[in-house]
């Protein structure tokens, strides 16, 4: 069946090319034909269009001719120059119109015609320029005498016998290649005929092989439907398992940040407390002036408030006391100027002057957002300024952080190694929001997440919270 199909499909192309090959030969015959047909005709007006004018020419230099020597009035010899001088042009014109070596558009017969017209064209031109130089070197009564011989309309006579020879043969030409575009017409029409009968054939076989493949396409159609309904399921079930699990590592991390955080505060604060208790005490029992010494005891007490210092930024960057003990703009202030403070950046801010209490997931997920998107811009935005702001609107919590750096390409932002945007992305989406993060035509990066209120609120009642003023 399978090979049977195979041979069926390759005889219906064979036909389909013969029959487009078919097609590209009757109408490139049809074409070439019709071109060489309408240059006929065309250059058998312009012949005759031009024998007119030849014609009307010579007549126009005889009647000009006569007028002058019959009244001796010079204003008649104005139009026999200026018909005499267009004479040659126009007879060269329709010479140039006779030498195509195409026998189909110029006969031997007609360029014996057109010579013995030139040579007469010449006789005539010599006849009237005789009349007028005998006028000129021996008066008016001998060019008349010349003038009323038979010579000059004998020529004329002769002209126009020539010139109807001509447009008899140009009109026999014409007739000549309509008949022929008729045959070829009816050639071109019998050729289309058998290559619709061609196509009719090609038709029904093409159909059979349809009717024959319907039944396997149907079934096939059928199999992939529910092959790929499958595979949606699976790839639901585990983008839902992997969503899980994400969010379950985020929530496992920081509660292992949070108490680590506690640790480093209650075990390492102590230590350091006390040390620096111990020194103190040291120092004023063992009071010396010696300013060595007196140097060795600033630079301890040093040491310890740096140590102090640094657990505070570790412990902080952890997991935040002010977030859990005053809120999220007050956590989210601290960790903007820290931050901003520590790069040399200009920075301001602008918060909501009441801030809905927020479920404490959702709260470290507005922290972490703000966080990794200002250790997105010291890193790598090469930026001098950042805004952040907290805006409570109706229905959702929006979260904006922006700068004036170089910006991130397009191709970066959904890239497979971009995890710090991933995870942003990922902490936003589990509670139901959307994360954009634009390049504005000004430059710079934009990072807006939008989270609805009913998700993240833990309690429909606000309290009041000091608004904070645009620092620097």
């Amino acid at each position: 069946m399978l090979v049977s199909g195979r041979v069926s499909r390759a005889i219906a192309l064979a036909v389909a090319f013969l029959m487009l090959v078919a097609l590209v030969v009757i109408a490139e015959i049809n074409q070439s034909g019709q071109k060489q047909i309408n240059r006929i005709i065309s250059l058998s007006q312009q012949r005759q269009v031009l024998l007119v004018e030849l014609l009307s020419e010579l007549s126009d230099a005889e009647a000009g001719q006569r007028g002058f020597l019959l009244t001796d009035d010079e204003s008649y010899l104005r139009p026999y120059q200026a018909a005499r001088d267009r004479v040659e042009p126009t007879l060269d014109q329709l010479t140039n119109l006779f030498r195509d070596n195409d026998r189909l558009l110029v006969s031997i017969e007609q360029r014996d015609v057109v010579r013995h017209l030139r040579v007469l064209v010449g006789a005539k031109l010599g006849e009237l320029a005789a009349a007028l130089a005998l006028h000129s070197s021996q008066g008016a009564e001998q060019a008349l005498a010349l003038m009323r011989t038979d010579l000059g309309s004998r020529t004329m006579g002769e002209i126009r016998d020539e010139a109807s020879k001509l447009r008899n043969m140009e009109h026999d030409a014409i007739r000549v290649a309509l008949a022929r575009a008729a045959r070829l017409q009816l050639v071109s029409r019998a050729l289309m005929g058998g290559v619709v009968v061609l196509n009719i054939a090609l038709l029904i076989l093409a159909a059979a092989l349809w009717a024959r493949q319907a039944r396997r396409r149907v079934e096939l159609t059928e199999r992939l439907a529910t092959e790929n309904e499958e595979l949606e399921r699976r790839v639901r079930r585990r983008t839902a398992e992997l969503s899980a699990l994400s969010s379950h590592l985020q929530r496992l991390s920081e509660k292992e940040k949070a108490a680590l955080a506690r640790e480093l505060h209650d075990e390492l604060g102590g230590l350091l407390i006390a040390a620096k208790m111990d020194v103190s005490w040291l120092q004023k029992r063992l009071p010396n002036t010696n300013p060595d010494i007196q140097s060795r005891w600033t630079r301890v007490n040093k040491a310890l408030d740096d140590g102090v210092g640094f657990k505070r930024r570790i412990v902080e960057n952890l997991r935040p006391t002010l977030l859990d003990n005053i809120g999220l703009v007050p956590a989210v202030r601290w960790i903007t100027q820290e931050t901003c403070t520590r790069a040399g950046l200009h920075y301001t801010e602008d918060y909501p002057e009441h801030e809905p209490q927020l479920i404490d997931d959702a709260a470290i997920m507005a922290f972490r957002l703000v966080q990794e998107s200002l250790v997105n811009i010291v890193k790598h935005a090469r930026a001098t300024q950042v805004h952040v702001e907290i805006a409570v609107q109706a229905d959702e919590l929006m979260i904006l952080i922006e700068d004036n750096g170089s910006g991130i390409d397009t191709d970066r932002r959904e890239a497979v190694g971009s995890h710090g945007l991933a995870t942003m992305r990922h902490r936003v989406r589990s509670f139901g929001g959307t994360l954009e993060i634009e390049s504005p035509p000004q430059g710079g990066t934009r990072v807006r997440a939008r989270v609805p209120r009913a998700v993240i609120v833990q309690d429909p009642g606000t309290h009041a919270i000091q608004p904070a003023a645009n620092g620097y």
